[in-house]
């Protein structure tokens, strides 16, 4: 169940930051300008969810002690 959280922030982030990259090209590449502020609306909105993914994968982390076995 954990991995399957794991892969979902992963998912879930990639495909945000994908939205964010798309929608700020968009605003920087608009003519009309009252277009523009509703592109980097969701530019940022997506960014912001992808940095949530991203740091909620990594603070699932944090704690994990690997051990490391000295067979010689």
């Amino acid at each position: 169940m954990r991995a399957l959280l794991d892969v979902l922030y992963w998912i879930v982030g990639l495909i945000m930051l994908v939205l964010a990259i798309w929608q700020f090209y968009l605003f920087v590449t608009a003519p009309d300008i009252s277009i523009t502020n509703k592109h980097l609306l969701y530019a940022v909105g997506a960014a912001i969810i992808f940095a949530v993914c991203m740091l909620g994968f990594f603070l699932r982390h944090v704690n994990k002690e690997e051990e490391i076995h000295i067979t010689q």
